[in-house]
């Protein structure tokens, strides 16, 4: 009997040992990713943050109009184009978005919320910033749509960033190895590439900026996600990067639109100089 009770309380006593050690590794675990977190988004948990978005103006939408017109059509495309922006500007007056950009503040929010803020972060217009500038900033959107995003990465030196070419398109560039990242759709695949930058802010001491752009939206998209979710490698480059880090990332959607799948993924990272 006294065996069967020994081999029971052995039994019992390697129970309560197995879920301790278990117990504890979950809260390493949750430590370890409380810490990442606050690594990577830490600044931007407070009231002094904003997300900073830009608009699609509808000169910008529609100057390319007589361009894309059979050229007998074009001295009247070139005619009938102030009364275009001028009634694309008057459909919403609160300013036009892109879905993609849209789409990654969401995934931000969502992202903050997560991590334990309590408030959704203010969101300014770019044009709109005013004494803002000063705050910790996530600034969502590409150099064409967001003027912030334009400043930034001229004043922090990047060496990614979207450009366009000679049929108006957008590209990631890679400036240090002349590369070139754009966007391709055929019936089952699209592809979009993004950039993520984060950085002390050039405006404030002590604040910090992230910016978040795509060459389209699905690239806009996937640098927040990659921002939000892959918080590990976030986290690591934030460490080991302490004047800022850039990164390009993918988006690959395969399959039709009733059935798809989404990845992303970073290309590319480097140190900011």
């Amino acid at each position: 009997m006294f065996g069967v009770l020994g081999g029971l309380a052995q039994n019992l006593l390697a129970a309560a040992v197995g879920a301790a050690l278990a117990w504890g590794w979950r809260i390493a675990q949750k430590r370890a990713g409380s810490k990442d977190v606050r690594a990577m988004w830490g600044p931007f948990m407070g009231e002094d943050a904003c997300i900073v978005q830009g608009s699609l103006s509808a000169q910008m939408l529609s100057e390319d109009l007589p361009d894309r017109v059979p050229d007998d059509l074009k001295e009247q495309a070139t005619k009938l184009l102030p009364c275009v922006v001028k009634n694309l500007a008057e459909q919403e007056p609160t300013g036009l978005m892109g879905r993609g950009d849209h789409e990654a503040i969401v995934r931000v929010q969502a992202g903050l919320a997560k991590a334990g803020r309590r408030h959704m972060v203010t969101v300014r217009a770019d044009h709109k910033l005013g004494d803002r500038r000063d705050d910790n900033l996530i600034v969502v959107g590409g150099l064409d749509v967001n003027e912030v995003t334009k400043d930034l990465l001229k004043r922090l030196n990047c060496t990614v960033t979207i450009a366009r070419d000679e049929s108006d398109r957008n590209f990631v560039e890679d400036l240090i190895h002349k590369q070139h990242w754009v966007m391709t759709e055929d019936q089952n695949d699209i592809w979009d590439y993004g950039i993520i930058v984060r950085a002390p802010s050039p405006y404030k001491k002590g604040k910090h900026v992230i910016v978040l752009a795509g060459v389209y939206g699905y690239g806009c998209m996937a640098a927040a996600y990659v921002a939000v979710n892959a918080i590990k490698r976030m986290a690591d480059l934030t460490r080991e990067c302490p004047r800022g880090f850039e990164c390009i990332v993918s988006y690959h959607r395969a399959g039709t639109a009733a059935s798809s799948s989404e990845t992303s993924d970073i290309v590319l990272f480097r140190e900011l100089r």
